[in-house]
Parts: structure tokens; C-alpha cells; sequence
């Protein structure tokens, strides 16, 4: 749930597989009813749909790496979901996007940047990715009806993950460190830092 203009507020929920969404109001808000969050379960009945329900599917995580090609013509670039898309439901796309845009800003600062093939901006462009894909698509590898090889570690990553976004419902800190990875205003690494991790096995012990 998030605030927009004139009072009213953009709503969200999603689910995979058998979990979708459907594309009718009223089993949108039989969704939101049922949902283990409060605000989300009051919604219904606190608030008069402002438009009708919109649905978006979204197959599959893609990333395309520019900057390991061997060949690519100068006078031309990519940017946005051209070079890698996320799911959708961690709203990192327009994030990642907009970064990508400052990083061609600086790449187009230097000299005979546009006479020349974009590998400087395209290394840019991958350490910004890097960081999303980290965060988001990886995720992706833990849901349970995806079927794919897990990287090393993906049980303690998981575990962490998953006592990091409970920790988020009890303590600000945690809460805003999460929202700037996920802004991208910081990396995944300020998820791991002795102090948030402190925070988030305290609330951890709290909620049992």
C-alpha cells in the first residue's frame, strides 16, 4: 500500500502459481481481506475503489550483459528492462532504471564517449544490476514451485532474508536499511552489517 495523490492509495498484492491474483474487484478484495497484514484486511471496508483492478504477469527475471560482448556498435546503448528485468513485485525496475540513467549521464561526460562502443557505460550499467539481481531475482531461486539449482549458501541466505523482513514490521531501523536496498540508495550489504543483524535477531527473539 502506498500514498498517491488526491487522498488515495495504490494497492498491491501478488502470488505466484496457483496464488495469482485474479483480475475481478471482488476477489481483490477477498485477497486483501484474508491477507495476514491489518491495514491490508481493513482496506475493503475503509476505502472506495478508485478505478478498476489492473493485472500484470511477469514470467521470468532477465538480464543481458553488454559488457561482455566482444563486438557492439558504437552510437548505441541499452537501458531499463533492455538490459535486465526483475519481478515485479519488489518494484525495483523504474529504481534500477533511473541509476542506469545517471550512469550514461557520466559515461556521456567523457570525451569521444559517443564516437566510441558503450563498455563504459555497460560496466556501469552491471555493477548496478549486480546489486538488484542480488537482492531481487535472486530471490526468485527460493519460492517454492521454481524449480531451478540453488546457489551455494541459499539456505542461511533464505534464512536471513526471511528474519530480515520480519524484523522490518517491529524495528525502523531494520525497516529503513531494507527500503534503501531496495531503493537502491544502498547495496545488499547494508542488510548484512553487524548492527542490523544485531537488530534483527532481537526481534527475531521478541516474536518468540
Amino acid at each position: 500500500m502506498t500514498p498517491v495523490e488526491g487522498d488515495r492509495w495504490l494497492t498491491l498484492v501478488s502470488g505466484y502459481g496457483d496464488r495469482r491474483p485474479g483480475r475481478d474487484l471482488g476477489g481483490f478484495l477477498e485477497r486483501c481481506r484474508s491477507d495476514p497484514a491489518t491495514p491490508l484486511r481493513l482496506l475493503p471496508d475503509a476505502c472506495e475503489p478508485a478505478s478498476e483492478v489492473y493485472v500484470h504477469r511477469f514470467p521470468d527475471s532477465v538480464r543481458r550483459d553488454f559488457d561482455r560482448l566482444d563486438r557492439f556498435p558504437a552510437g548505441l546503448v541499452a537501458i531499463g528492462d533492455a538490459v535486465a528485468s526483475f519481478n515485479p513485485t519488489y518494484g525495483q525496475g523504474i529504481s534500477v532504471a533511473a541509476v542506469q540513467a545517471l550512469a550514461l549521464a557520466d559515461w556521456l561526460a567523457e570525451p569521444g564517449a559517443v564516437d566510441r562502443p558503450a563498455y563504459g557505460y555497460f560496466r556501469r550499467v552491471r555493477a548496478v544490476v549486480d546489486d538488484a539481481w542480488e537482492f531481487s531475482a535472486a530471490q526468485d531461486c527460493y519460492l517454492p514451485h521454481v524449480t531451478v539449482a540453488r546457489p551455494f549458501g541459499w539456505r542461511l541466505r533464505r534464512g536471513l532474508a526471511e528474519a530480515v523482513q520480519h524484523a522490518t514490521v517491529t524495528d525502523e531501523v531494520v525497516h529503513r536499511a531494507f527500503l534503501e536496498v531496495v531503493n537502491l540508495t544502498a547495496g545488499p550489504a547494508r542488510l548484512r552489517r553487524p548492527d542490523i543483524l544485531w537488530r534483527v535477531g532481537a526481534a527475531a527473539l521478541r516474536r518468540r
